[in-house]
């Protein structure tokens, strides 16, 4: 399939709504207004990005995320990986994916969102920040615990093997 056909095809998926707590309920907790993607929904929003050549997402984002490159592995449904990916620039993407006005930074400037379709309508941009959010929970519940922070050589890891995540003193820049 020629690659402008694979383009107009990920422009015509429609965007995944984030499911949120109503109202009555949230304001009798102290859980996250929006609940986050589930697997299947994740994938199909990232199934969205059109992989941009030039990456106008990753050019907008202050720590330069490899959000395309994340993007397709969740695609494949690597979705650690993906996780990994956004560690490889930001050692608290799960903070990054909750707070970081991704609306005028790498939503802002994602080309999905000013794409006319071949029906004719608008959608919004991928939204990047609830997918950097359920990547990095989708590790931690997966993998457990925290990453650790890099080692001397600037590299990341997941605590995969166990270990210490840092918290406790046990290793190198972990979440205090």
């Amino acid at each position: 399939m020629p690659e402008t056909h694979i383009v107009h095809r990920k422009l015509d998926i429609g965007v995944q709504k984030v499911p949120k707590q109503d109202a009555e309920e949230r304001v009798r907790n102290w859980d996250e207004t929006y609940l986050g993607f589930d697997l299947n929904s994740a994938k199909i929003e990232a199934e969205r990005c059109i992989q941009c050549p030039s990456a106008p997402c990753q050019e907008a984002c202050p720590v330069s995320n490899d959000i395309p490159g994340a993007f397709a592995l969740v695609e494949e449904g690597d979705i650690i990986g993906a996780a990994d990916k956004f560690r490889e620039t930001s050692n608290l993407p799960e903070m990054c994916g909750r707070l970081c006005p991704q609306e005028s930074l790498c939503e802002g400037a994602c080309v999905v969102g000013f794409a006319i379709r071949s029906d004719g309508r608008a959608e919004p941009p991928v939204t990047i920040g609830k997918l950097e959010a359920f990547v990095t929970d989708y590790q931690r519940r997966e993998v457990g615990g925290y990453p650790r922070g890099p080692d001397p050589g600037g590299v990341f890891t997941s605590d995969a093997a166990g270990g210490s995540s840092g918290g406790d003193g046990g290793g190198g820049g972990g979440i205090i």
